[in-house]
């Protein structure tokens, strides 16, 4: 079958890589051509903050989803040998105000309960994990071990490039413009330099571009849209520059999300700073965010000597109900979009892998992208 993924992120990359493995049972191989607008993981999974985690246990259904994501992810990094792009360093979180107290204490409760690693620590553990971190006395704190992070980057140009040495066409440089189609079937896409690429499947993993190409072909996505005023898709991340006496692992505390940088400094995120970050968020905003964001991060970690090297301007592409949208839309169509690609994205090209094979996966069945959903709060 010729395969056309449109789209080389975290999600793109990894199923690449999925459909360049041998195929079992003796089918054919797959001919697989990957279509990158810039580089593998130069976009939204290059720039996230790229915490993966299942730390959420509103819905048991979707929390499964995610802990089976996390079990893959460690299959695939072994593979790899141990990288230096995938990082199971833990998280620790805490609480300080009665009300955000009771809510983790819950969080943690219902979380172990459903057989995820969580558990409240004291200080001299989160001094232990964290020894260059400060928490307020009496905070309540609690630790996830089986969580960490991903330089999203270097982790699709690995999946990718693995996926190339395996017989994968890799076409960067060049956006796909438009869906062809013949009739209700998509035949491939026409590259913005004029070309055509045929394929019997074609796989739209463009994150926040799907709902643009998509379109083209009369086929819509529920995403939310960034250019909204308002919209809660733009973020800023900002990260330092390298600096003794860091993180070791994520810590999410009050008014900051921190964890390692590839380059030895912090990457930095907090979510009451994004507002206003939209397409028209000036120079001065985002220069004043960083250096906030830094005075964060000094008092979260006192000893803390680094400065703001770059601030980011990351767009997620965040489906109208916060669940992944995974599935065929149209006859040769497949879209697979999420939120959650960090986490996700190896248990999902395992799950794609297979239905576009022909064995649908129950898993999927509630993240169909044509399914009804309103707007859903989480982590």
């Amino acid at each position: 079958m010729r395969i056309v993924v449109v789209g080389a992120g975290i999600i793109g990359a990894a199923l690449a890589d999925r459909l360049t493995r041998p195929a079992p049972g003796g089918r054919a191989q797959d001919e697989v051509t990957v279509v990158e607008e810039r580089e593998p993981g130069a976009g939204t999974s290059g720039t996230s903050y790229a915490w993966f985690n299942a730390n959420d246990p509103e819905d048991p259904a979707y929390h499964r989803l995610r802990t089976a994501a996390l079990s893959a992810w460690r299959d695939l990094a072994a593979e790899f040998g141990d990288p230096g792009w995938y990082r199971p360093a833990g998280n620790t979180t805490w609480a300080v105000t009665g009300e955000e107290r009771d809510l983790l204490a819950e969080r943690v409760s219902l979380l172990a309960g459903l057989g995820y690693p969580a558990g409240l620590i004291g200080p001299d553990r989160l001094g232990e994990l964290e020894p260059n971190v400060r928490a307020p006395q009496g905070a309540l704190i609690a630790h996830y071990p089986g969580e960490g992070y991903v330089h999203g980057a270097p982790a699709a140009r690995a999946l990718a490039g693995r996926a190339r040495e395996s017989g994968a066409a890799l076409v960067t440089g060049r956006r796909a413009v438009r869906l062809n189609t013949e009739g209700d079937r998509v035949t491939g896409v026409r590259l913005d330099d004029g070309r055509d690429l045929d394929a019997d499947l074609t796989v739209c993993a463009a994150g926040r571009h799907s709902p643009a190409l998509l379109a083209t072909a009369g086929v819509a996505l529920p995403l939310v849209d960034p250019s909204e005023p308002g919209s809660a898709a733009p973020c800023l991340v900002a990260a330092t520059t390298a600096a003794h006496g860091g993180l070791n692992g994520v810590v999410h505390a009050p008014g900051l999300s921190a964890r390692p940088a590839e380059g030895g400094g912090l990457v930095l995120e907090a979510v009451d700073l994004d507002a206003g970050v939209d397409e028209s968020a000036s120079p001065a905003l985002v220069q004043a965010v960083g250096a906030e964001l830094l005075a964060r991060a000094r008092a979260l970690v006192p000893g803390l000597t680094a400065d703001i090297a770059d601030v980011r301007r990351c767009v997620r592409p965040l489906p109208a109900d916060g669940y992944p949208l995974v599935g065929f839309q149209r006859p040769g169509l497949y879209t697979a979009v999420t939120h959650s690609g960090i986490t996700l994205a190896p248990h999902l090209a395992v799950l794609v892998d297979q239905e576009v094979h022909g064995h649908m996966s129950p898993a999927l069945d509630a993240h169909r992208p044509d399914r009804a959903g309103g707007p859903r709060a989480g982590w």
